[in-house]
C-alpha cells in the first residue's frame, strides 16, 4: 500500500523505479518488485521496462482504493470463508458468528472501497499531536 501511496504522490504519468520506492518506503525491493507485478497484471499500475522505465499508477488515484489493491495481492478478502460463498460453512444450522462476522465485514470493506489513493497521498493533518493513524 505504501508503495502506491508513492506513486499517488508522483505528478501523473511520472515512472519511478523499484529501488527508489524501496529506499524511500524502506520496504525490501524484491518484495515490492512481486506486489507491483501482481498490481500491474490487476490493471493498478503500468510498469515500463528500460532506461526510463519504472512504474506509475495505471488509473488516476482517486479511481483506485484499499480495497483493490489489497484484492488484487491477497484476493476475495472474508473475516470467514463461510463469507467468501454461500454453503461453505460446516455448521448445518449456521453458525452463531455468522451475522455479526458479516456485518463487520461489511463495514470494513465500506472503509476500504470508499479510501482512495488520493485519500491517502494527501499529507496527514496533525492538530496537537492528534491525527490520522
Amino acid at each position: 500500500m505504501k508503495g502506491v501511496v508513492f506513486l499517488a504522490r508522483q505528478a501523473p504519468k511520472t515512472f519511478s523505479l523499484v529501488s527508489e520506492i524501496s529506499r524511500e518506503q524502506r520496504i525490501p525491493e524484491k518484495f515490492l518488485a512481486k506486489i507491483f507485478q501482481r498490481l500491474s497484471k490487476a490493471g493498478l499500475l503500468r510498469s515500463i521496462r528500460g532506461a526510463n522505465g519504472g512504474f506509475s499508477l495505471g488509473r488516476p488515484a482517486n479511481e483506485i482504493t484499499m480495497r483493490a489493491v489489497i484484492e488484487a495481492i491477497e484476493g476475495p478478502i472474508a473475516f470467514n470463508r463461510c463469507l467468501v460463498r454461500e454453503g461453505e460453512c460446516e455448521e448445518e444450522r449456521g453458525c452463531p458468528l455468522h451475522e455479526v462476522l458479516e456485518e463487520a465485514q461489511g463495514r470494513f470493506l465500506e472503509v476500504l472501497d470508499r479510501t482512495t489513493m488520493e485519500d491517502l497521498a494527501k499529507p496527514i493533518m496533525r492538530k496537537e499531536g492528534k491525527g490520522r493513524r
